[in-house]
């Protein structure tokens, strides 16, 4: 078994490779507070500015066909586990001065030390 210190010192090490910032979006309702209407929105702040990482892995391309062959890759955000992310949130990363919009795609893998969540890309941003 391992001990709470070795665990806590894990997640040190990982966390010390959180170089990019993300904000998080839920499906949830907002009030409005011009005509008091609460009304569903795709875009609820939940978690802000919290550091994370993302790793990106290219799959070997699918079988030849008559077009440009397609190359796939594998988009993973690493983040604290202690946060809830729930399938179909709006995960928008800052990396390297540039904004990215995904959509976390599955479940969660949680660990002791962090959570590895996969993500589809929305959009980029310059």
């Amino acid at each position: 078994m391992v001990s709470e210190r070795a665990k806590r010192a894990y997640r040190k090490a990982i966390e010390r490779f959180y170089d990019d910032r993300c904000n998080i979006y839920e499906s949830g309702y907002i009030k409005d507070l011009e005509t008091g209407i609460t009304k569903a929105s795709d875009d609820v702040l939940v978690l802000e500015n919290e550091p994370c990482r993302i790793s990106f892995k290219s799959l070997a391309p699918a079988a030849q066909t008559n077009g440009p062959a397609e190359i796939s890759q594998e988009i993973k955000l690493f983040i604290a586990p202690e946060h809830n992310v729930k399938e179909g949130s709006k995960i928008v990363v800052t990396r390297n001065g540039k904004t990215l919009e995904y959509k976390h795609s599955g479940a969660s893998a949680l660990y002791d030390s962090h959570q590895e969540i996969v993500l589809t890309l929305i959009k980029e941003y310059a």
